[in-house]
């Protein structure tokens, strides 16, 4: 009887270790599922964070096809730069700010200014 119940305590202990261990390594490795209650969370400093236009007169939105692409670039009247899994970049002259103004007026498909963001400077992190 001893044996059975010390054999059953070991697979209970185990079990337990295993999913504590795939549950840490889904979250720090992958960033998949919350944290554990005693794993330290970084916090982002938002003053760090710059944001820079990737390009001038630059616009991305969410599409299905190249074709609906062509089509929200002659709805706005811009330029498609690009096309690729499901993104399209466009090129404006005017400003970016007003064409997403006109279309939301006008009830076109939703367009947003291309931003990038970091959160250090490249040169400080070095």
């Amino acid at each position: 009887m001893k044996k059975k119940m010390l054999t059953v305590v070991i697979v209970v202990i185990a079990v337990i270790a295993l999913v504590l261990i795939g549950w840490y390594v889904m979250f720090v490795r992958f960033g998949i599922g919350p944290a554990l209650p005693f794993m330290p969370v970084l916090e982002m400093n938002e003053s760090e964070q710059q944001t820079q236009q990737t390009s001038g007169g630059s616009l991305t939105a969410l599409v299905d096809t190249q074709e609906e692409a062509d089509e929200v670039a002659e709805q706005y009247g811009i330029t498609l730069v690009s096309y690729e899994s499901g993104v399209a970049v466009y090129h404006t002259e005017e400003n970016p700010y007003d064409v997403i103004t006109r279309g939301q007026e006008n009830g076109y498909h939703e367009l947003s200014v291309n931003l990038t963001r970091k959160l250090a400077d490249e040169s400080q992190t070095q």
